[in-house]
Order: structure tokens, then sequence, then C-alpha cells
């Protein structure tokens, strides 16, 4: 049997391979979005969006010390938007 014809179905079973493969970052769970352990003492640093605002933030951005992901309802990555 001809060699070429095994090699070449490898072939395009290794480029298509990659395609049809499962990345393993969506088979992780999602967060938990209703959670609040997100800073060190295990809570939001504002309560709730209504307390932030009247505190005068808004639009706290992921990354800074205020944000907290419950807060960010559309996951945009901006907690208690103006």
């Amino acid at each position: 049997m001809p060699r070429a014809p095994v090699v070449a179905a490898a072939a395009a079973m290794a480029i298509w391979g990659a395609a049809f493969s499962v990345d393993p970052v969506l088979l992780a769970d999602p967060p938990d979005i209703n959670c609040t352990q997100f800073n060190e003492d295990g809570s939001c640093y504002w309560a709730n969006c209504t307390q932030a605002k009247a505190n005068g933030e808004c639009n706290i951005r992921d990354g800074s010390a205020h944000y907290c992901p419950k807060q960010d309802r559309d996951g945009d990555g901006l907690a208690c938007e103006c």
C-alpha cells in the first residue's frame, strides 16, 4: 500500500484537528457573579452601586481596588456605570 495517502490523511487531521479542538478556557467554570468574595477582607468595597454613586464613584474600572464584578452587570469591565 502506498504511504502517500496515509501521510496526507495524517497531515489533514493535524491541520483540521486544531480547528475542532476545545479550548480549555471554555471548559473552565464561569466566575460566580453573585459572590462577594473579591477584596482582601472578603467583601466588595461598596455594598452596592447606590452607595458608590453617593460617594462620587461611578464607571469603576476592572483593576481598581473599588471594582467588584457583581456590580458590573453587563461584564464590560465597568462597575456602577453612570
